[in-house]
This record gives structure tokens, sequence and C-alpha cells, in this order.
């Protein structure tokens, strides 16, 4: 029997490898070498402008419109003048009401706070007009009359806050009145 020869075979993979190599060798071939950067140009000088005048729009505060009513306190201080000098001295507490479009003031007693024997608190109720210094009006209660006060300082947040001074006529006679409006 005859003895077959064995033909020698190249394995695939090493075939594979081979193919491999030389395609990875003429890639490297066939790659350019980048050339050198040319310098960019310069940036253009910029250009001198005069500076635009720039007008802001006036920008004016918000106004916040005026209360028509405000509450308000006060101290009634009563005292006799040069004319009734006898009359004892007194103070109390009051609040009301202030209707700055008809400048209506209303008054009522709250508390005393020096309150001379046989005395009572009064309420008054009268007119202030808007911007005017002058209050008038009546006193609420039996036997009294008018009461005219004129503002002698502005103190406070509403349009009538400040010191009131003048007089008014009670059954005691002719008596000073300072009011303290807050």
């Amino acid at each position: 029997m005859m003895k077959r020869l064995k033909r020698p075979t190249v394995q695939l993979t090493s075939l594979l490898d081979l193919l491999f190599v030389m395609i990875f060798v003429s890639l490297i071939q066939s790659k350019e070498v980048p050339k050198q950067a040319e310098p960019e140009p310069a940036p253009p000088a910029p250009k001198v402008t005069k500076p635009e005048v720039v007008v802001k729009p006036e920008v004016k505060p918000e106004v916040k419109p005026r209360p028509v009513q405000y509450s308000v306190t006060a101290t009634f201080h009563f005292y006799g003048p040069k004319s009734n000098p006898g009359l004892p001295e007194g103070k109390y507490a009051m609040q009301g009401r202030y209707n700055r479009k008809t400048g209506s003031l209303q008054l009522g007693g709250l508390g005393w706070l020096d309150r001379p024997e046989g005395y009572d608190m009064v309420p008054l109720s009268g007119e202030i007009k808007d911007g005017s210094d002058i209050f008038r009006g009546r006193i609420e209660f039996q036997q009294c009359e008018t009461f005219t006060l004129q503002r002698t300082a502005k103190t406070g947040e509403t349009p009538i806050s400040g010191t009131w001074k003048g007089l008014y006529t009670c059954s005691q006679g002719e008596t000073g009145l300072t009011l303290t409006i807050e």
C-alpha cells in the first residue's frame, strides 16, 4: 500500500492575519503627512466709533391712590383759657374716622388720661376741607356749642395729622382745647 503524502496546508487564520497586515501597511503608506499650518492673518483693527447716547425713559414713581377714609386716634386736652382761667385741666383719648372726600371728621372718647371731677368726655363732629388747616364743628353734647381749631403743627401720616388748637364753649364757659390727631 502506498502511503499518501500530506500536503502542507496553510491555515485560514494565518492567511487572514497576513491580509490584515498587508492592509495596515498599505494604509500607512498612503497616509499623507500633515502640512505645517499657515499662520492665520491678524484680525482687522476694530473701528473707533463714537459711543451712542442712550436716553433712558423717565421712570415716574408709582403713585398710590390716597384712601378716602382714614381711621384716626387723637388726644383731647382741655384747659382754662385766659378768658376763663378757673377751669380745671383734663385729657382723654379719642378715636374716629375722617373722610377726605367730604372733609367730615367724627371723634368719640375712648378713655381718660387725666380726668377732673365732674367732667365727661364729649364727642366732636366737624369738617376739615382737604388741604385746610381749620377744623370747625360741633360738640355733640348737651349744653355745648361749636368749636374752631387751627392746625399749629403737621405730623403723622394722614392729611389731618398734627396739633390743632382753639376754643369751644359748653356749660362751663369758653374752654381751651388742644387736639392732637395721629
